[in-house]
């Protein structure tokens, strides 16, 4: 049992370490992003980013966004083949959460 009790112990502590390199990491990448507005830290954070988190969280950690009411949108300094703007679109619900983040062009 004790052993038992050991492995749990290390297990929790594990998991606490790398959520917590997690969070330094995502706003690592977005204070990168929020500097050069550059494709990879974009990606490096969207990725790195929960799912179901706040749209006040999502500004946190990425700057003011496009804010279209039904989604936020964050552009980067790339322009797709089609010659159209590449950036994160995250849909936001109507508690205010994100429900589907993206990234990809944005051709409108």
């Amino acid at each position: 049992m004790n052993e038992m009790k050991k492995y749990i112990i290390y297990v929790f502590v594990l998991a606490l370490s790398s959520s917590c390199a997690s969070k330094k990491e995502i706003i690592k990448y977005g204070q990168h992003y929020k500097k050069y507005q550059d494709y990879k830290s974009l990606v490096k954070a969207l990725e790195l980013i929960p799912t179901a988190i706040t749209t006040a969280e999502v500004k946190r950690i990425l700057g003011d966004p496009i804010d279209n009411g039904f989604d936020y949108r964050y552009l980067t300094d790339s322009i797709s083949p089609n010659k159209c703007a590449v950036g994160a679109v995250f849909n936001i619900d109507k508690k205010g959460i994100i429900t589907h983040s993206r990234v990809n062009e944005i051709c409108e």
